[in-house]
């Protein structure tokens, strides 16, 4: 009996072939022998150093050790949490808090910022490993957990933790049967059901849309082909690491792909050897869409579609001349198998007409357990529910606007509340204004995002500040991390002077970006009087959104 249908698919590639690369960055491999070896070395450990079954961090970036900690985790039966170097130390102590004293295990040098939220008894630091084998060698007296231990059927086999509207993070908890049951439609994808193929590895582990690389080449016998933060923020050295890499199936979000398009050497000749492009994480545009095919006539471009509450992706749509011959947004494919894609009136929750606009609800055996100690919440978006044929299996109610066409392809319109994607990141609104309006000066604040070509641009911040008896600014009562803007605000006379737009800004971002991560923080600041109002006594979003639109912000 298999106890966990993805780890022993990795297992069985390791019998295999041991030597077989499954992980690569930079001057560092790690074969599936390593990888099997690793694995079973930390889940021995955790065992030593845990008894309990609660899920266990995993803090570091594109590297081995992240990797090798994830199986680690399930061959000791615990969900992991991945948490990326890259977010603020604010945000990490938010998702540890909610974890309740989370045992850690560090692929990456755990900061001191970070210490009062974890016990010193409870990590596992192995960031000082320079290869796989010198993990294997230090643990080698551990022995590996038998199967009967690891991860299995509705446990929670990870936890993605992604913006909430409340200004603290939430998490999503993905069981084992979730996992097993996308990787069996991922391994049909054209070119993955190949197996050995090269993934490229570029989103972080903390985004849900790195299991598509994770699940889909490690379960085929493929290679991750890791690209780091820093190496991505250097397009010449990023395309000299891409050009050496034989990457076949190119995951990203669309976003990333037109970072690469800019250059005009971002080509076939570039990547001879891409087959798929596999999008996810946010909309796929007719431009994006269209260059690919331009640039990589021999590749497949696939667009699909699935929020974190369903297991990455839930439809599939390859696109081709017909699809781009049409004015309308590129479709978002039909779904996977075990997957109904049903439209409800988003207040009456009746089912829409065919054709007719509605909000996503997706019902399958993907669809997530719910929120991490959060009934509330979960209660309001997910509940039992049964396909056509009876099976019992969780609905989720996206958010999402929509509709299905006769052929039953899903054709997403956008969002019905505050959560949007920018990048393929998620974002609620209402997390960033609640980050904004916890600053020192500010009074009120709302986000809304700035449209360009069909797709999210960045986000742009309306702020009111406390204000002086006299009706003026208190600007010198903006928090501020930036020396310069502290400065523009006090000419040393005891006077105030107004900052500059600039100033202003990079004040703003930089006491944001130690608050949340750096894709949440704005990149427009307006400061404005007042908000804004409804007839009913709301902000009025639309009217700064149409405001932002006509400055061409």
């Amino acid at each position: 009996m298999v106890s966990n249908a993805f780890v022993e698919s990795v297992e069985t590639q390791a019998a295999i072939a041991p030597q077989a690369i499954a992980f690569e960055a930079d001057s560092c491999c790690m074969t599936y022998g390593e990888l099997s070896s690793a694995s079973n070395a930390i889940a021995a450990k955790l065992r030593e150093m845990t008894s309990d079954r609660f899920p266990v961090v995993v803090f570091g970036h594109k590297d081995f050790h992240m990797v090798a900690s994830f199986l680690g985790c399930l061959k000791s039966g615990h969900a992991f949490v991945p948490v990326d170097v890259e977010l603020p130390a604010s945000r990490i102590g938010d998702i540890l808090s909610q974890l309740d004293s989370p045992f850690v295990v560090c692929a990456a040098p755990l900061s001191g910022a970070l210490a009062p939220y974890v016990a010193t008894d409870r990590v596992l630091d192995i960031s000082g490993f320079s290869d796989p084998a010198a993990l294997i060698n230090a643990f080698s007296s551990c022995g590996a957990p038998a199967s009967d231990t690891w991860v299995s059927g509705e446990e929670t086999q990870y936890i993605i933790f992604t913006s909430g509207s409340t200004g603290k993070p939430k998490g999503i908890e993905i069981s084992a049967n979730n996992v097993c049951n996308f990787m069996q439609w991922v391994r049909t994808f054209p070119v993955v059901r190949e197996g050995g193929q090269v993934f490229l590895d570029q989103p972080p582990y903390s985004f849900d849309l790195s299991e598509y690389e994770l699940v889909g080449a490690l379960s085929t016998g493929g290679r991750l082909h890791a690209v780091s933060h820093e190496l991505t923020a250097d397009t010449r050295s990023l395309f000299a690491d891409l050009a050496k890499s034989d990457v076949s199936v190119w995951v990203s979000t669309p976003s990333f792909a037109d970072l690469c398009l800019v250059d005009p050497s971002f080509s076939e000749s570039m990547l001879p050897s891409v087959k798929l492009f596999l999008f996810c994480g946010e909309a796929l545009r007719h431009a994006t869409a269209a260059a690919l095919r331009g640039r990589f006539p021999h590749a497949i471009v696939a667009n699909t579609y699935g929020p974190t509450e369903s297991t990455v992706a839930v439809t599939y749509c390859e696109i081709g001349e017909a699809e781009l011959a049409s004015d309308a947004p590129l479709p978002a494919g039909a779904p996977r198998p075990g997957t109904e894609i049903r439209i409800c009136d988003p207040e009456t929750g009746e089912p829409c007409a065919t054709g007719d606009s509605g909000e996503i609800v997706i019902v399958g055996d993907t669809v997530a357990k719910g929120y991490y100690r959060n009934p509330e919440k979960t209660q309001k978006a997910f509940s039992q529910s049964s396909l056509c044929d009876g099976t019992q299996v969780r609905a989720y109610r996206t958010g999402d606007a929509g509709h299905v066409d006769e052929q039953g392809v899903l054709h997403c319109e956008g969002r019905f509340d505050s959560l949007i994607k920018l990048h393929g990141f998620r974002i609620e609104l209402e997390d960033v204004e609640e980050n904004i309006r916890a600053l020192r000066g500010v009074k009120q604040a709302c986000v809304v995002p700035v449209v360009h070509k069909e797709s999210i641009a960045y986000l742009k911040a309306f702020i009111v500040l406390q204000k002086h008896p006299d009706g003026t600014p208190a600007y010198e009562e903006l928090e501020s991390d930036a020396a310069d803007c502290a400065a523009c605000c006090d000419n040393g006379e005891g006077k105030v002077e107004v900052p500059s737009k600039l100033d202003l800004e990079r004040s703003l971002k930089a006491s944001l970006a130690a608050r949340i991560p750096e894709y949440m923080v704005p990149r427009r600041f307006a400061l404005i009087d007042e908000m804004p109002l409804t007839p009913n006594g709301k902000i009025d979003r639309k009217a700064l959104a149409a405001s932002s639109r006509s400055k061409r912000v």
